[in-house]
């Protein structure tokens, strides 16, 4: 169990990732920042139940902030390393 995990990754844009408390099973929170270099079109996704108990997404222009609580397939920050 790890009390937070962090990762920067540069690929056609900046991507900052962040998990807060990590285990095998799941994580409590996830946050995941983008600034791409294209531009995408404005959405709102709001999901419950799905990969999370409950997170969202938000793209604006070139920008893309996503968050996750209680996320049970949590992303492998290793397979970027």
């Amino acid at each position: 169990m790890k009390f937070f995990d962090y990762h920067h990754v540069y690929d056609f844009g900046h991507e900052w990732y962040l998990n807060i408390i990590c285990t095998n099973l799941f994580n409590l929170l996830q946050f995941n920042m983008d600034w791409s270099n294209f531009a995408g079109r404005p959405i709102l996704l709001i999901n419950i139940f799905g990969e999370s108990l409950f997170g969202f997404t938000v793209t604006i222009y070139k920008f893309t902030f996503s968050f996750d609580f209680l996320a049970y397939r949590q992303r492998d920050l290793n397979w970027y390393r």
